[in-house]
């Protein structure tokens, strides 16, 4: 008997979204409670021509297995090391800047947690809420780094950057009970 019936692997990344077909992330690691990036995790080569200094490249990656009579929702966090860059690998306050980029994937990671976590485990119901909540998710998370990034103006403006480091470390705590296993 084959138990797995149904697979669904839905990705997101700050600016596209992909499905697990059209990308597969060799060099990238899991967002971890206390786990700080280092500018050794920024394999990517940098844009020359970009305006910016850095880019973190994160995402969400969802499966949803169903068999006869369970289902499981697996969502993650990621960091791509091979598509994330850097220009300044000495500014550990630019390197603070990225990080939170990281901190604000996990953020919608446990978000999308907690709306499945309402569902139940009938999969067909299952599988199309997770579609609907995925997409619905995948457009909050590009306005709220959008608005991260213009509010903070790419970090220069420090006040708001530390608003936003505070902001996005108390909207994690309350959704701590959603965070993943391995971090707790």
């Amino acid at each position: 008997m084959k138990s797995l019936l149904l697979s669904l692997i839905l990705l997101f990344v700050l600016g596209e979204e992909t499905t697990a077909q059209q990308r597969e992330c060799k060099d990238c690691i899991e967002w971890k409670e206390g786990q700080r990036l280092t500018w050794l995790d920024f394999k990517g080569t940098p844009k020359r021509l970009s305006p910016n200094e850095a880019l973190t490249d994160s995402g969400m990656s969802i499966e949803l297995k169903c068999d006869n009579n369970t289902s499981e929702v697996i969502v993650k966090c990621f960091f791509d090391r091979s598509k994330s860059w850097t220009k300044d690998t000495e500014s550990a306050y630019l390197l603070a800047h990225e990080q939170l980029h990281f901190d604000i994937t996990e953020l919608f990671v446990r978000k999308l947690r907690k709306q499945l976590s309402d569902i139940g485990n009938n999969c067909r119901y299952l599988n199309d809420h997770v579609e609907k909540y995925y997409h619905q998710n995948y457009k909050e998370y590009v306005a709220y780094q959008d608005a991260y990034d213009r509010e903070s103006n790419h970090s220069i403006n420090k006040e708001k950057q530390a608003f936003w480091e505070q902001k996005v470390a108390t909207d994690l705590e309350a959704l701590k009970p959603f965070a993943s296993l391995a971090n707790k």
